[in-house]
């Protein structure tokens, strides 16, 4: 039933108002008309102020009133953007409500889209050029204390005997029993030490590996001295001492850390293509969302 009749059949059939023809009908089609009007009037109001609904310059304006702004993108990824926006408000960037957003922006609903690991795992790795008694700094840089590999190699030529690492704030310390020699590596870890390909797990000074503190610790490598090294303006009869050069020695660590104030995003490649998003997109809006010092990686999986 319209309007028109609505009206009409409430007033008295005198008027006879439902002929059409009649005075009564022509004043209640303006009457329709107005309303008709006012009401597109109020509902193209209540489109423009709903984020769902709102479009181009509208959906801009109520965008500005949360301090969101459009990164070349059109209406649909602008209103996930607008509502992830709104989200902020009441405890954004949290890991939570940053995979909600992520999972809005993808227009995602399998929970093997994507994937999201905070404080993910990295190899990472410190070297230190040293003589006999060097000390240095070093920590895991990690959220938790790590064990690393230990390597050692002698730069050019010599050899060192008993190299010896320690950690002056712990007390810690780990070395070899022997010779290493110029042209082989000692590598020690945990339950497996090798200098060369030679097993020399046996000739380790502790069974428990190194730690890698999370605060910088100070580090000393230190070594035995040959008893026939040369002095300056000494000499014996029928003997010669010649000066032994003390070799330089590389000290490599190597380790996996936990990236502190990170998180990860692996992305299936399909996944990011259906939704219409770029890499960059999702990298500048992720920015845009995750707390200040906080650092964000997306890796795009086949």
């Amino acid at each position: 039933m319209s309007r028109i009749e609505r009206i009409s059949g409430r007033l008295p059939r005198l008027y006879q108002a439902y002929e059409k023809k009649s005075l009564f009908y022509i004043l209640l089609q303006s009457i329709d008309k107005q309303l008709s009007e006012l009401e597109e009037g109020i509902t193209d109001l209540m489109k423009a102020h709903w984020v769902d609904i709102a479009k181009g310059a509208d959906l801009d304006k109520l965008a500005a009133l949360v301090g969101s702004k459009r990164i070349s993108e059109n209406d649909v990824h602008f209103r996930r953007n607008v509502k992830r926006t709104v989200a902020e408000y009441r405890g954004g960037g949290t890991l939570l409500i940053i995979q909600e957003r992520v999972q809005e922006l993808l227009n995602s609903s399998g929970k093997d889209d994507f994937e999201i690991i905070e404080n993910p795992r990295v190899k990472t790795s410190a070297e230190f050029l040293v003589v006999a008694n060097d000390t240095w700094l070093l920590g895991s840089n990690s959220i938790k204390n790590e064990e690393p590999t230990l390597t050692l190699s002698i730069e050019e030529k010599g050899e060192v005997s008993n190299p010896l690492i320690t950690n002056l704030d712990t007390g810690e310390s780990i070395g070899f029993v022997g010779k290493l020699v110029a042209d082989k590596q000692l590598v020690i870890k945990r339950n497996n030490s090798l200098l060369g390909k030679e097993d020399i797990t046996e000739k380790i000074t502790s069974k428990q590996p190194l730690k890698l503190l999370r605060k910088e610790c100070v580090w000393r490598y230190s070594e035995s001295f040959s008893e026939r090294i040369g002095v300056f303006d000494t000499g014996k009869f029928d003997e010669h001492t010649f000066a032994i050069g003390i070799p330089i020695v590389k000290v490599r660590f190597d380790w996996n850390k936990s990236q502190p104030a990170t998180f990860l995003i692996k992305i299936k490649s399909n996944v990011l293509r259906k939704s219409g998003l770029t890499e960059s997109y999702l990298e500048k809006t992720l920015n845009s969302m995750k707390a200040v010092g906080v650092k964000s990686i997306i890796k795009v999986m086949e």
